[in-house]
């Protein structure tokens, strides 16, 4: 059996990556990219056998438009597949995850909405939260969920400004997380941040947080499951 991403223990979730070595994106703190990740030394896809009814993540590392017939080509087996990309070409077959800003510290690109968006994601730290705010506003405005993932950081503390620690206090510490070290967000931080959302049905955060685990929110299988009723016309 392939090699599985511990993340998805528990779930129906399956990753395939048929891209090797690094991804070009190189985006900040990407866990896919981190020196000695086993994702980047091999290409990583499952057998039918494998996923069995499960559903396919084509590329939670790597991009999909990159390398993008490959992708494609190995997308065709699976029967129930999505896509993820940081680039703003949603031209898949299938369900498209959309992170936002893979620079977390700049702007948020605000794209189209197209019916295969499946939802976007946006990296959330202690110092971009007024963009993440006005993202959130675009997107679910338009009405399209919202995800955010809580960036832990493997190279250094992530700054944290004095307004922020008066507000929050701590906003990360040095844990395990999965398999491996990072500074990662405090309960405290999550709570706050969510707090600001916390009217809008359409904003979740990827995990939860007391488990950082794909078990914890089953949001790719919930948003895949009504993307593709809305691609039918259902």
């Amino acid at each position: 059996m392939t090699k599985r991403n511990p993340k998805q223990e528990g779930t129906c979730l399956y990753d395939c990556v048929p891209q090797s070595g690094k991804c070009p994106m190189n985006c900040n703190q990407c866990f896919f990219n981190r020196e000695g990740a086993f994702y980047t030394q091999t290409p990583s896809v499952p057998t039918l056998y494998d996923v069995g009814d499960g559903i396919v993540r084509m590329n939670c590392g790597h991009d999909s438009n990159i390398q993008k017939e490959l992708v494609l080509e190995t997308a065709k087996v699976y029967p129930k597949v999505f896509f993820n990309t940081s680039i703003p070409n949603f031209d898949f077959p299938g369900p498209v995850v959309f992170t936002a800003n893979p620079k977390e510290e700049g702007s948020v690109y605000l794209a189209d909405t197209p019916k295969n968006l499946m939802f976007v994601r946006l990296r959330v730290s202690a110092t971009n939260l007024p963009y993440i705010k006005a993202a959130v506003n675009y997107y679910t405005g338009r009405q399209v969920p919202v995800v955010l993932t809580f960036m832990s950081y493997y190279t250094k503390e992530p700054e944290v400004s004095p307004a922020m620690k008066n507000l929050v206090g701590v906003c990360y510490e040095w844990k395990v997380r999965h398999i491996n070290s990072y500074w990662c967000p405090t309960k405290a931080f999550i709570k706050y941040v969510m707090g600001i959302f916390s009217d809008n049905r359409l904003v979740s955060m990827c995990s939860s947080i007391d488990d950082s685990y794909c078990r914890a929110c089953r949001n790719c299988e919930t948003y895949y499951l009504q993307t593709m009723k809305r691609m039918r016309g259902e």
